[in-house]
């Protein structure tokens, strides 16, 4: 009851002032749990991420060939861990190579 008596000398202006703000605050904390728990994904969430079959999931995840993290018997992956995963698999490019190998034999040669 306490605010009824604040909000009694207000304008309407304030009052929208008010609502706007508190409204932003809330939805503000609701995408802050929201952007923690999008981060995890279960095991449909993460073949949707990969545009993979759920049964190759279950396969890279038998054989560790993709992280992820198990709580009974479901299947967890990090969006972030995916990313990375997936950038790891990268094919270099033909400059890619070519500067590897200037940079092995320039090496080889100072300690030859």
């Amino acid at each position: 009851m306490e605010q009824g008596i604040y909000l009694s000398g207000i304008s309407k202006a304030e009052l929208k002032d008010l609502i706007k703000e508190a409204l932003k605050d809330i939805l503000k904390e609701g995408n802050d749990c929201l952007s923690h728990t999008a981060d995890i994904l279960d095991i449909k969430q993460a073949a949707d991420f990969l545009k993979s079959k759920i049964t190759t999931l279950y396969e890279k995840t038998s054989t560790k060939t993709i992280p992820h993290f198990k709580k009974g018997n479901k299947l967890y992956f990090r969006r972030q861990e995916l990313e990375e995963w997936i950038q790891k698999g990268k094919v270099k490019t033909v400059d890619d190579v070519q500067a590897e190998a200037i940079t092995y034999t320039t090496r080889k040669q100072r300690r030859g």
